[in-house]
């Protein structure tokens, strides 16, 4: 079946509110490179390159979804996350291949009607949209370390799979030395996802400065961006969601591994904010192989029902189109491990995870896939260094798919693996392991 991409008469069949009918297209990404870049040039922000720019990763991945979806999640139905994964794979595919194949052109520029704001789109006759938005540009507050970043502009990448009706939201933080336009940090994201998608997860860490610099240089801004070393991981970890979605099919698209290991850390604690510290890797690397140990993902806790989709940052349109489609929010990291040495050599992890305002409190948990023996994994109800920990499980591992359960002071946390051995049903070596945080009573 032919899949047409951003028809005007499309905005309203995947709109459940009647709301997208009434948005303004204004024309392509190419379209306002065309216009805006001779702007640009009068203002003198082309002529020279800019540096002091700066770009980091947001918030971690999360999930609008129906309360059914965030159910299955909770309940950890390994075979209902399945069919979402291939269902979201078989609508977001074509889009995704759009933005690779024709990144100029897949990103409409839209106009809301409610408070006349601008952004990038893209949709296709089949309910599925994805956009790129700039809710802000403020001046930054003084940073030592970043003196020439005089403007902060946090923006976020959206998509949604109209079969499972989940929708996946992550943001960036763009730092700038000049000042420029909340459209024109949308540009910048949407060609840096293009080029993100196009690369698979076989990046490099290190090349996501030279791409997002290119994606500004291609909208006609001259900007070299730096990424610090402590926000490297975790910003590898929200590009490689950015690729992959909830699904799977871009992990093997793209590498051929013996092993691929991808954890889920989900939050459903109301009342604290949990945060991945650092993790130990043996024979292993995450994709992009940043070099740093150090991961620093934030798991913000989670929204009472009733305070879920209003919480978040959206534009008008959209979050009045999700509040018909999506009811609960699921906030988690995902991170992938491969192991590096692929000959008869399985790999490793261990990492610890504490509460952002008490530091004392949390668990460290360590994980296994041996080259022919059972999986493994093994947690303590306290953070402790992850490479030490990692050689104490070697004396203790489960081999089983859990729940494997500690109590760290009254919160539940439980882990689970999908199998064993046997990877999934392709023959590939590739394995699901989640984590919860204070999971409800059905998860018990």
């Amino acid at each position: 079946m032919v899949v047409r991409f951003n028809h005007p008469s499309d905005l309203k069949k995947i709109s459940n509110s009647g709301r997208f009918g009434n948005l303004k297209i204004i024309g392509t990404l190419g379209d306002a490179i065309k216009r805006d870049a001779p702007l640009y040039k009068a203002r003198g922000v082309s002529d020279t390159v800019s540096y002091g720019n700066t770009f980091s990763s947001g918030s971690q991945p999360q999930l609008l979804a129906p309360t059914s979806v965030q159910n299955a999640y909770r309940a950890n139905d390994w075979n209902t996350i399945k069919s979402l994964q291939d269902k979201s794979n078989k609508d977001l595919t074509p889009l995704y291949s759009n933005f690779s194949n024709h990144p100029e052109n897949s990103w409409i520029e839209v106009q809301n009607d409610e408070d006349s704001d601008t952004y990038y789109m893209s949709w296709d006759n089949n309910g599925n949209y994805a956009w790129s938005w700039c809710s802000s540009v403020d001046a930054a507050p003084f940073d030592p370390f970043n003196p020439d970043v005089k403007f902060t502009a946090p923006a976020q990448f959206g998509v949604f799979s109209k079969s499972t009706s989940i929708c996946g939201i992550h943001s960036y933080n763009f730092g700038t030395a000049l000042t420029i336009t909340k459209l024109a940090v949308s540009g910048i994201l949407s060609l840096f996802l293009s080029k993100l998608i196009k690369q698979g997860i076989n990046f490099l860490a290190e090349k996501l400065m030279a791409m997002v610099g290119e994606a500004a240089t291609e909208t006609g801004l001259s900007m070299v961006f730096t990424i610090g070393s402590y926000a490297m991981t975790a910003l590898c970890s929200v590009a490689v969601f950015a690729i992959v979605f909830i699904g799977l099919a871009f992990l093997w698209n793209y590498l051929n591994k013996k092993f691929q290991i991808c954890l889920s850390v989900y939050n459903w604690d109301t009342t604290n904010d949990w945060q991945i510290i650092t993790q130990e890797i043996s024979n292993g690397v995450n994709p992009g192989e940043p070099s740093t140990k150090t991961l620093n993902i934030e798991l913000p806790k989670a929204k009472l029902s009733g305070d879920q989709i209003t919480a978040i940052s959206l534009p008008a349109d959209i979050r009045t189109e999700l509040k018909t489609t999506t009811q609960s929010i699921v906030n988690y990291a995902f991170i992938v491990y491969e192991n590096k040495q692929t000959f008869m050599e399985g790999c490793s992890f261990a990492l610890n995870v504490e509460q952002v305002n008490n530091p004392d409190v949390g668990f460290t948990y360590a994980f296994q896939c041996p080259w022919s023996d059972n999986n493994a994994q093994y947690m303590e109800n306290t953070p402790q260094d992850p490479s030490s920990f990692l050689s104490k499980a070697r004396s203790h591992w489960s081999e089983s798919v859990g729940p494997f359960s500690v109590n760290v002071q009254g919160i539940p946390i439980r882990a689970y693996i999908d199998a064993l051995k046997g990877g999934d049903v392709d023959g590939t070596d590739n394995y699901k392991v989640a984590v919860h945080i204070n999971p409800p009573s059905s998860n018990l």
